[in-house]
């Protein structure tokens, strides 16, 4: 299981690589005091922030991406239990036909 990066791991990582704030901002895209809100853990950078910032310090992103394989892999085992052409039957909906735009509902009509 996939856990975000922390505040800890981005300062180790920024520090292990000996950059500033102000390039880990600028690389994520963000400003200065936004990234240094991330490594207070304030708040958290997105998923593509994160990856942006472990290539810029030179982390090894293999094993992560290695691992999305092998999800993709076994989510692709269920897509022999539902045919494609139809709505995700595994799925429960309270609407019928809801993918259609059927809802089984008239109409409002404003008088």
């Amino acid at each position: 299981m996939f856990r975000p990066i922390t505040g800890a791991d981005l300062k180790r990582m920024r520090l292990s690589a000996n950059r500033t704030t102000e390039q880990m901002a600028k690389v994520a895209g963000v400003s200065r005091v936004t990234y240094e809100s991330w490594e207070k853990g304030k708040s958290e950078p997105r998923m593509n922030q994160s990856y942006a910032l472990q290539a810029y310090c030179q982390i090894n992103l293999s094993p992560i991406f290695s691992r999305f394989d092998e999800l993709k892999k076994e989510f692709d085992r269920y897509k022999m239990l539902v045919d494609d052409k139809q709505p995700n039957q595994l799925r429960a909906s309270a609407r019928k036909n809801h993918l259609n735009g059927e809802s089984g509902h008239e109409p409002e009509t404003s008088s």
